[in-house]
């Protein structure tokens, strides 16, 4: 229960300050890059 207590604070703290959707936004990069590098992958193997 004492996790779950300070997952939640320390979220609500990163969203307070907006770095949570800093670290979403490059997340999303990332596996926008990592889908685009499978993709051409199996483009080569065609």
């Amino acid at each position: 229960m004492l996790r779950v207590i300070l997952a939640v604070s320390v979220l609500m703290v990163l969203a307070s300050c907006g770095t949570t959707r800093g670290v979403l936004d490059g997340t999303g990069s990332v596996l926008e890059g990592m889908a685009a590098d499978v993709r051409s992958l199996g483009g080569m193997l065609n």
